[in-house]
C-alpha cells in the first residue's frame, strides 16, 4: 500500500471516529436539552404548587377564623342559656339529709310540711327574731312544691323545693348560717377565737344549680389553689388560699386557669 493510500485510510478512520464522537455529543446535548426542559417543567410545577399552597394556607386561615367565631358564638349562646336556666332555678333550692318515707315521698303536701318543719321554719324564726320578718309564714305560703330526687341506695335522697317568693328564699339563705339546725358538737372546747364551736348543718341547704354551673363549681372546689368555694343566687364565689378576697366567676365557659389567675 502506498503512503497516500495509508494516509487516506488513517484520515478516514479519524473522520469516522470524530463522527462517532460528534454523534455521541449530539446525543448528550439532546439529553441535556431534555433534562433542562424537565427541570423547567419541574420549576413551573413547584411555582404552581407553591401558589396553590399559599391559597390553601389562606383558605385554612379563613376557615379557622370562621370556626373560632362560631366557637365563640356557641360559647356565648351556651352561657346565655345557662344564665336563663339558672335564673329560672332562682326560685328553688336543694336540701340534703332529710329522711323521707315512701308514703311521704308520694304525697306533695307531706313533702312540703316535712321540709318546712325540719329545715325552713327554724331559719324563718331566726329571721323574725332578727327583725327581718314580721311573722313566720305557714308552709303553704312558703313552698310551692317539694319532691325527692334520685340518690344513692341506703342514703337520704336529695330534695328539691320551689319557693313562692324569692324574698323568702333569700332570707332562708341569709339566715341559715346562724339559725339552721346543726348536729351536736362533741366536747365543750370553743373555736380558736374563743367563740362557741358549732356543728355541721343537719340539713345542708344549697342553690339549685344547673349542671354546667355545678360542674364548674366542683372543678374550682377541687383545685389545690382554692381555699373555699360556694354559690350565691347561682353565682360561683371562691377564695384563693392565703387570701381573704372573695372572687366571682364571670363566665363558667372560661377555662379553670383563667378563672383562678
Amino acid at each position: 500500500m502506498s503512503d497516500i493510500a495509508r494516509l487516506l485510510k488513517t484520515q478516514g478512520e479519524h473522520l469516522a471516529a470524530q463522527g462517532e464522537q460528534l454523534a455521541a455529543i449530539s446525543t448528550k446535548i439532546q439529553k441535556v436539552d431534555k433534562i433542562e426542559e424537565e427541570v423547567k417543567d419541574l420549576r413551573t410545577l413547584i411555582v404552581s404548587l407553591r401558589d396553590e399552597n399559599k391559597s390553601l394556607h389562606q383558605l385554612v386561615k379563613e376557615k379557622d377564623k370562621v370556626i373560632e367565631d362560631m366557637s365563640k358564638s356557641v360559647a356565648g349562646l351556651e352561657e346565655k342559656l345557662n344564665s336563663v336556666e339558672q335564673h329560672h332555678r332562682s326560685w328553688g333550692a336543694r336540701v340534703l339529709n332529710v329522711q323521707v318515707s315512701d308514703a311521704e315521698a308520694a304525697c306533695p303536701t307531706a313533702m312540703i310540711h316535712k321540709v318546712y318543719d325540719l329545715v325552713l321554719r327554724p331559719i324563718l324564726l331566726g329571721a323574725v327574731q332578727s327583725g327581718r320578718l314580721d311573722a313566720v309564714p305557714p308552709a303553704g305560703q312558703v313552698l310551692e312544691v317539694a319532691h325527692v330526687l334520685p340518690g344513692k341506695p341506703g342514703q337520704p335522697r336529695p330534695i328539691i323545693m320551689r319557693f313562692f317568693s324569692r324574698n323568702i328564699r333569700s332570707l332562708c339563705f341569709q339566715f341559715k348560717r346562724d339559725f339552721a339546725p346543726r348536729d351536736p358538737v362533741l366536747g365543750t372546747e370553743g373555736g380558736r377565737d374563743g367563740s362557741e364551736k358549732r356543728g355541721r348543718f343537719s340539713y345542708p341547704l344549697y342553690d339549685d344549680l344547673t349542671k354546667p354551673t355545678l360542674n364548674k363549681m366542683r372543678a374550682i372546689s377541687q383545685d389545690e389553689r382554692v381555699q373555699a368555694c360556694w354559690t350565691v343566687n347561682g353565682r360561683i364565689h371562691f377564695k384563693i388560699k392565703d387570701s381573704d378576697q372573695v372572687r366571682k366567676v364571670v363566665s363558667i365557659q372560661d377555662p379553670l386557669d383563667l378563672i383562678l389567675k
